[in-house]
């Protein structure tokens, strides 16, 4: 063997094992999962084990979301745990300004009333498969606590009956402030 095979052999070993195994193409994932479509989710960041639940919620008809269920009835447990792990490794961006000071100690008060840091911890992180919400897009938030309040998303049932205390304007507050939370890893 020539001494070129043995480095493109060499060269082509470590290229393939700088990539990690689980790294998973999620281009088409970030046409709707971008900085432009605020209505959806910011998932760079976001936990893996969380991701991999909604995913697999979604493939089983636990959560509704028509366009998000087709995708995720194609996937297998390994496509999923791949995206999951890709996404949850990317930066988390937090796109969103700080809400302004009357929304940021009224939202904080209505957090601190729910007692969200409970699960979603002090700083609203999330854990292992608790999500990040803060930074998280304002619209996406409310739309989500939204469905949560009103019974249309009930993938996670503690959430509804703790939402029902809130009002709408209640809940578009929090979800401002939430959004305006910078988080840094």
């Amino acid at each position: 063997m020539s001494m070129r095979v043995l480095v493109l052999i060499f060269v082509s070993v470590c290229m393939a094992i700088s990539v990690p195994a689980w790294a998973a193409d999620i281009t088409a994932c970030v046409a709707c999962h971008n900085d432009k479509m605020v209505a959806n989710p910011i998932l760079d960041g976001q936990h893996a084990k969380y991701i991999e639940k909604q995913l697999h919620d979604l493939k089983k008809d636990l959560r509704v979301h028509a366009q998000m269920q087709g995708i995720a009835k194609t996937m297998n447990d390994k496509q999923i745990v791949d995206i999951s792990k890709t996404f949850a490794n990317k930066k988390w961006a937090n796109p969103n300004p700080k809400s302004n000071p009357a929304v940021q100690e009224e939202g904080k008060n209505l957090v601190r009333k729910g007692n969200c840091t409970r699960c979603h911890g002090s700083e609203l992180e999330g854990t292992y498969n608790i999500p990040r919400l803060a930074g998280q897009r304002s619209l996406y938030l409310k739309t989500t606590l939204l469905q949560y309040k009103n019974k249309e998303r009930n993938n996670f049932p503690p959430m509804s009956s703790m939402l029902n205390r809130y009002s709408e304007e209640e809940i578009g507050v929090m979800a401002e402030y939430i959004a305006g939370l910078a988080y840094q890893e």
